[in-house]
Order: structure tokens, then C-alpha cells, then sequence
């Protein structure tokens, strides 16, 4: 299992869709912060809800665990642990 600590942050996608709902993202503190600016975090739920686990750790520093898939072009975190840093 991976570990990577950030800033939580959400945009909203697919405004004025059925889908509208955010999207979440993490603004990497780490050695990620060299190479990405924001890293998609993938929700556990459909695209229109929050994510319960995810939502109430908006705009604080995170660490999640999870696996993490880097290609060339994108980066994202499958999180299966989630905790504000102090």
C-alpha cells in the first residue's frame, strides 16, 4: 500500500448535467509535488454524490493510503485510508 500526503481540494464536474458532482483532488506535499500539480483522488461512490469519506476532509492536509497508478500523462490515488495531518 502506498501513502501520499496533500491538500484536499474538490471541483465540481458536469455542471448542469444529472451527473453534476465533485470531483476530488490532491494537492501533493511530497516528492509528487515535482512532477504533478493536482492528483485525482477516486471516490467510492457515483459521479453526482460526495464521498462521504473524502468530503469532510476538504481544504486540509491529508494522508492517504491506497494504490497509486502513474502513467506518462495522469496519476491517481485508489485510497483505502484517509486522515488529516496536524
Amino acid at each position: 500500500m502506498d501513502e501520499i500526503s496533500g491538500t484536499l481540494f474538490a471541483e465540481i464536474a458536469g455542471k448542469g448535467t444529472k451527473s453534476e458532482g465533485p470531483i476530488y483532488y490532491l494537492q501533493p506535499l511530497d516528492d509528487y509535488a515535482n512532477r504533478w500539480s493536482k492528483i485525482l483522488v477516486r471516490k467510492k461512490t457515483h459521479l453526482w454524490e460526495n464521498d462521504p469519506v473524502l468530503h469532510k476532509f476538504i481544504d486540509n492536509k491529508v494522508l492517504i493510503l491506497g494504490e497509486i497508478i502513474e502513467t506518462k500523462s495522469t496519476i491517481t490515488v485508489d485510497y483505502e485510508f484517509v486522515r488529516e495531518l496536524e
